[in-house]
């Protein structure tokens, strides 16, 4: 049974004042730019709905390798990606924090795919 006490009430108090500030991180408000930009390109997203419309064919259809391609190298969605992988790495160093004071025997997952850099040389530092 859980027992609700002013340290639990605490707790709850310091990951409210733990989310306005992570809200204030500059990687924080580009991931939200990106994400609108990302989700405001109309064609964009018709040619993601599409291969996802297709998904049991790429393998089999040229053109929508092609278009899979094209998606996956375009400028919004690259941003997109490196945006998600910035906020990963920021919630990965949160979490080791964190994590640490408790035990240091606890093992945090870093699967951060673009961390060492992408095909356009961007190199992620630590928080």
């Amino acid at each position: 049974m859980l027992i609700i006490d002013e340290n639990l009430l605490e707790i709850d108090d310091l990951i409210d004042k733990l989310l306005v500030e992570f809200a204030k991180f500059p990687e924080v408000r580009a991931y939200r730019q990106a994400k609108v930009d990302f989700l405001d390109d109309e064609k964009l997203q018709e040619k993601i709905a599409l291969l996802n419309e297709n998904a049991d064919f790429i393998t089999f259809r040229p053109e929508l390798k092609a278009l899979q391609k094209e998606v996956n190298v375009d400028d919004k969605v690259y941003a997109l990606r490196l945006a998600e992988n910035d906020i990963q790495t920021i919630l990965s160093v949160l979490t080791k924090k964190i994590t640490s004071s408790i035990s240091e025997k606890i093992i945090v997952d870093e699967n951060l795919p673009l961390k060492g850099g992408g095909h356009r040389g961007r190199h992620h530092g630590t928080v």
